[in-house]
């Protein structure tokens, strides 16, 4: 049980960034964190009744096992492609997929498209761009920690698309992208089918 609790801190550790982000766009829009799985889809009635799951930001779709002895669960996905992000299985929804949950982690499928900041191997940030879907683009924001103090934090905006075969990721001002990227979700990692 320790290792596995030593595993879930490190990945909250490897998301420090992300949290950050999430914590200076709730300062500036008053977005929540953890949000209704509904929340970019309020006319889907089936993700309205989605009570077991939540999204962590717009990026990830957290979805904790709340039965004893599971070893899958069901999610209820909304719009999209979502990734597994422990196995970089692709799900399309909306619908229901079935996802493995074993006792060693939580389940989180990652926006097609996401862009997000995480801490690399270094402590450093970095950013991790999910592959959108074929003919689509995603992006992300990164809030960098401006520490302590009154001074505004900058919101670098990204975006993410195919070009010849590979994902790019640029910032949406023209600027230089200033972190390491780290592409996910590539074909040739499993696909998964969903359950309307």
């Amino acid at each position: 049980m320790l290792a596995h609790a030593g595993a879930a801190l490190r990945e909250r550790t490897r998301l420090l960034p992300y949290f950050v982000t999430l914590g200076q766009l709730a300062r500036l829009s008053g977005a929540p964190y953890a949000r209704p799985v509904w929340w970019s889809s309020p006319r889907d009635r089936a993700l309205r009744d989605c009570t077991d799951a939540f999204l962590l930001g717009d990026a990830l779709l957290v979805a904790p096992v709340l039965e004893a002895g599971a070893v899958r669960r069901a999610v209820r996905v909304p719009r999209g492609r979502w990734y597994d992000t422990a196995t970089g299985r692709a799900y399309d929804g909306p619908g229901q997929v079935w996802v493995e949950a074993p006792l060693s982690r939580i389940p989180v499928l990652a926006r097609a498209g996401a862009v997000l900041p995480v801490a690399g191997a270094d402590g450093g940030t970095e950013l991790e761009a999910w592959a959108p879907a074929v003919g689509r683009t995603g992006g992300g924001v990164v809030v960098p920690d401006c520490g302590d103090g009154w001074r505004r934090p900058e919101v670098e905006r990204f975006t993410s698309r195919w070009e010849g075969g590979r994902v790019v990721v640029e910032r949406r001002d023209g600027g230089p992208v200033g972190y390491p990227v780290r592409v996910r979700g590539l074909p040739g990692e499993e696909a998964g089918t969903v359950d309307g």
